[in-house]
């Protein structure tokens, strides 16, 4: 047997591939919509992917099944239950799919989303009972799947689900048995995972605290209590994935565009995306464009902007990354990319078309000025509630860069000069963005952020 774990980075996803070496098969569960590491996996090892394993209907990265079923000739497998349309073969609760001698038996998981199947690995080389569960959404390390994702009518009854199968699914296995999860930390489809790549059913049932629960009501208030927002492309990726996403090699390749291209554009109305490093995008960037540094926060927060209605225009720091930027686009269906500056901001400035610039003060320039009396500055931290109830900044105004990035106006009655700072100084520069677009002036970005902030030993509230 061979079991392999592909992670995608920002989205903190992970699918994972299992084979029969000798009948020369293989099944990937819950893959990406690129799938040329499966694919190129599968070749290396002299395997032909048989079966594609749905374990629901994911709202935070476009399925791969269908791509890798049109790649390979393999069946897709889901659920028997809800409404999805991609084609498929239904699988109920006990079924199994057999990947040569191996088996993977379904197991109906519900609460993360109705029909949410894990799948219980099955090796008869080793023994008869379950070697490994791959639990997709339904159970994380030291988590569970939030069951808040299909709007507040449904989160009441989905949360009791989940209790059920915690309860009486979930903690009936084997404590050895080895657990697989779908995502690992910087996910949101928990609110606290751990980061670690496998955990037990004997572990969680030691050290979750939902496995502690004694009864419904218990277990739902532990579950939602200080449950994040979503982001907001979660929905529109739910009907994307329901229905099954257009083929990528359908899609616009998007192209090379003149400064004056993107100009007109622009005016259009195409959102133009700086994804170069807070402190390039501080420095010098187009009028009105938005920053989302490309990186490992990149997918998250094009997410949190979600501009499924408009074209997308990308300012990059090497025109080279374009293949890059597009991927990460197009795994969370961000589809309508007409391309990107050439020549970045070196051809834009040359073009003489405007710059503008977001001002960076730093930690002990901060410092200083709110320790004047005098001084107006405002500090605006745009971390999440978490982050915030840790600890911030006396003074400080609180608004997450994500209510922002939904249109949210930040509480600050007085005009003056505004100081946005986060974590590190990356989602204060996508805030900051934001609110510039909107006709917001004198704003800084705190590069470095809190974590600057703490490491001068400066002073914190949690009030």
């Amino acid at each position: 047997m061979m079991l392999e774990r592909f992670f995608t980075p920002g989205l903190a996803q992970v699918a994972y591939a299992i084979a029969d070496q000798e009948a020369g098969v293989a099944a990937v569960i819950d893959p990406r919509r690129d799938v040329e590491a499966y694919t190129n996996w599968a070749a290396a090892h002299g395997l032909r992917i048989a079966a594609v394993l749905e374990t629901h209907i994911h709202a935070d990265f476009v399925s791969g099944a269908g791509e890798l079923a049109a790649a390979t000739g393999a069946t897709v497998y889901a659920s028997w239950f809800g409404d999805q349309t991609f084609p498929h073969q239904p699988l109920a609760d006990g079924e199994q799919v057999a990947v040569g001698d191996l088996c993977l038996r379904a197991l109906w998981t519900p609460g993360h989303t109705p029909e949410h199947l894990a799948y219980l690995l099955i090796d008869p080389a080793r023994r008869p009972d379950p070697v490994a569960l791959f639990s997709g959404d339904a159970l994380f390390v030291g988590e569970v799947g939030r069951p808040d994702l299909l709007g507040e009518e449904q989160t009441r009854t989905l949360a009791e689900h989940l209790f059920r199968t915690v309860t009486g699914r979930l903690s009936r296995l084997d404590d050895a048995l080895v657990v697989y999860p779908g995502h690992t930390a910087g996910s949101a489809c928990g609110k606290q995972i751990g980061d670690a790549p496998t955990t037990t059913i004997g572990q969680e049932k030691r050290y979750s605290y939902a496995f502690q629960a004694r009864s419904p009501e218990a277990f739902v208030r532990m579950v939602l209590d200080g449950m994040p927002k979503p982001p907001t492309y979660y929905p529109i990726l739910k009907r994307v994935n329901r229905d099954g996403a257009a083929p990528l090699a359908a899609l616009p390749a998007g192209q090379s565009l003149t400064s004056n291209d993107v100009a007109a554009r622009q005016a259009g109305g195409a959102l133009v995306v700086d994804t170069r490093s807070p402190q390039a995008f501080g420095d010098a960037h187009m009028p009105g464009a938005v920053f989302a540094g490309l990186g490992p926060n990149f997918s998250a927060w094009m997410g949190w902007l979600a501009p499924y209605d408009r074209d997308l225009i990308l300012v990059l720091d090497a025109d080279e990354r374009y293949p890059e930027a597009l991927t990460h686009l197009r795994r969370i269906g961000l589809d309508r990319v007409a391309g990107f500056l050439a020549g970045g901001m070196d051809a834009w400035g040359g073009a003489c078309l405007g710059i503008e610039h977001l001002p960076q003060i730093p930690v002990p320039a901060l410092a200083a000025h709110l320790d004047d009396p005098n001084d107006s500055l405002t500090v605006l931290d745009v971390r999440n509630a978490e982050e915030w109830s840790r600890g911030h900044i006396p003074g400080a105004i609180h608004c997450f860069a994500g209510e922002i990035a939904q249109g949210a106006e930040p509480p600050i009655k007085d005009a003056g000069r505004v100081a946005v700072i986060c974590g590190s100084g990356y989602r204060s520069s996508v805030a900051a963005s934001l609110l510039a677009q909107r006709g917001w002036s004198n704003l800084a970005n705190v590069p470095g952020g809190m974590n600057a902030w703490t490491e001068a030993s400066l002073p914190t509230t949690q009030r």
